[in-house]
């Protein structure tokens, strides 16, 4: 008995393209400050940061499916600075393949 496999495959590839997500996470490198409720200044890589800042925690983010754009990422990766405490993100990198993007930076406390 042959079975038509189409609906079934049909089903998965659109409940792939339902779960798009963003996951973000981090590695401490210095000491994580209360929640930090303002905006995170984004500085990308290649440009100077702007006065003294203290070191936190490198972040990154990753975005899949229809999550995979430069907002999506960066907002992932500022709340998750803002949730260590970082009023900024520095060195961030954007890189963008064809089914994920991914930024990743330095969470920092600027003074």
């Amino acid at each position: 008995m042959r079975r038509n496999l189409f609906p079934f495959a049909a089903a998965v590839g659109l409940a792939g393209c339902l779960m798009a997500t963003v996951r973000s996470e981090h590695v401490l490198t210095g000491a994580p400050r209360a929640a930090w409720a303002g905006p995170v200044r984004v500085v990308m890589e290649g440009s100077a940061a702007p006065g003294a800042y203290q070191e936190v925690a490198i972040v990154s983010a990753t975005g899949d499916g229809s999550e995979a754009t430069l907002p999506a990422v960066i907002g992932a990766l500022q709340r998750e600075a803002a949730a260590l405490g970082c009023n900024a993100l520095v060195r961030v990198r954007y890189d963008r393949g064809s089914s994920s993007a991914t930024a990743t930076g330095v969470g920092v406390w600027m003074e």
